[in-house]
């Protein structure tokens, strides 16, 4: 069973979706990949024709480095193409990603947050940490 895009309402071009992890196994850390057998996602991507890059994030947690994840963000949010960000749920990680390119794109945080949770149909980050850490985010 493919999973659902929850594609995000943006005011501008990006266009933007958080997914749950494509179905595999079943969790994505670096430990995570091999657990859930998600080794061959960047060849199956490429093999479509999709550019893949990974940002591992720990589960229910933060970036390690602020300004490299809103760089990450930045770059993918400026390429022009359509987006979809995975983790395990599509809730906390994926929120943080989604979130850091929305604001790179121009849009206040709360707002960030709103679209995205109306999007998912339910709260998200995971923690009050990961909504600190986005509302901390500048345009």
């Amino acid at each position: 069973m493919p999973s659902t895009l929850y594609w995000i309402d943006t005011p501008d071009t990006l266009r933007l979706a958080i997914m749950a992890l494509p179905r595999a196994d079943d969790w994505l850390e670096d430990e995570e990949v091999e657990a859930l057998a998600l080794q061959r996602e960047a060849g199956l991507c490429a093999d479509s024709g999709i550019a893949f890059h990974r940002f591992p994030i720990p589960d229910r947690g933060l970036p390690d480095d602020t300004g490299q994840a809103v760089r990450f963000a930045a770059e993918i949010a400026s390429a022009g193409k359509p987006i979809a960000i995975h983790c395990r749920a599509g809730i906390g990680r994926s929120s943080l990603m989604a979130a850091a390119m929305l604001v790179a794109d121009g849009m206040d945080p709360v707002a960030a947050l709103t679209a995205i949770e109306s999007a998912r149909g339910l709260s998200i980050p995971d923690t009050e940490a990961q909504r600190a850490w986005v509302l901390a985010l500048e345009r």
